[in-house]
């Protein structure tokens, strides 16, 4: 135990430094709002004795919280280094040796709200023999959010914080929260929304006879198609597939691409159900005639 007293007073009492993360918080009331290049957290440099050294991990609220009286549109610049020291209850022993960035660059602006679309952000690996059926939905799919005119005017929509689900062979249903990279700028009506993803077994059906269509013909002109049908073989859910009538796979062939042909045959493309992959097409290949009316 001596031992250990003396190993503590002896490190302890060394010069030492440290990086910290310290987050950034700025207050202002309405009908103002802040933007500018203000980051969520500022990287902190720290040197002192290992006794108060220990502050910054128990008593310390190691926090940059900037409060602004707005009263009018303005620009102003902060010195991160001079307020840290200037506002933390820093002892003799302790300093601040380096902040990032060093210079905060806020605008001060009229405060509005807008509503924007929320975009899932996720990557979900399914077990083998299963697989993703449709889009994943967000309930609900769009938020209300509040800031700065200039901030909001570059955002079109937000994120969910990035989650990625693996072996996954069931339906997915549960709250996620949204990405907070705006968090310290932004006001949003709220934080966490619901996640619904369609997992089912992978299956594969043919569907027969899906006649081809060839946009763009101009009225003059008439296009013949050898054969007129084709069979188109779908990998998907189960119970999508088994759900999917014919009228829902669309088949074309753009007459631009056979006007610009020259082998007299094209492939078809084709518009299915999102979740569905075309894996074979009988035939693949299709001939036409181009004719005047």
């Amino acid at each position: 135990m001596l031992s250990v007293v003396l190993w503590l007073s002896l490190n302890f009492n060394q010069v030492y430094e440290i990086e910290k993360t310290v987050p950034v918080n700025f207050r202002v009331s309405k009908p103002y709002s802040v933007s500018g290049n203000i980051p969520l957290n500022l990287e902190v440099k720290f040197r002192g004795v290992g006794w108060n050294l220990m502050r910054l991990f128990t008593s310390l609220n190691l926090e940059f919280n900037y409060e602004v009286s707005a009263k009018k549109k303005e620009n102003f610049t902060i010195l991160t280094k001079d307020y840290l020291r200037a506002n933390l209850d820093l002892s003799q022993n302790l300093d601040i040796i380096s902040v990032y960035p060093e210079t905060l660059f806020v605008k001060v602006d009229t405060y509005e709200e807008k509503y924007v679309k929320l975009l899932p952000h996720m990557q979900i690996n399914c077990r083998e023999g299963y697989q993703v059926v449709g889009q994943p939905t967000l309930q609900p799919d769009s938020l209300k959010i509040g800031g700065s005119i200039e901030l909001l005017r570059n955002i079109n929509h937000l994120n969910t914080k990035h989650i990625v689900f693996d072996n996954v062979n069931a339906g997915i249903s549960r709250n996620i929260f949204v990405s907070d990279s705006l968090s310290n700028l932004l006001w949003l009506s709220q934080n966490e929304v619901k996640l619904n993803v369609n997992i089912e077994l992978t299956a594969e059906k043919d569907f027969e006879n899906i006649e081809i269509k060839v946009p763009n013909v101009p009225d003059d002109k008439e296009v013949l198609l050898i054969p007129q049908n084709v069979t188109v073989q779908l990998k998907g859910g189960v119970n999508q597939l088994a759900q999917i009538e014919n009228s829902r796979i669309i088949a074309k062939v753009d007459y631009f691409k056979i006007l610009s042909d020259t082998t007299g045959s094209v492939a078809p493309y084709f518009e299915i159900p999102p979740g569905c992959v075309v894996i074979a097409v009988k035939p693949d290949i299709i001939q036409y005639v181009i004719k005047k009316k």
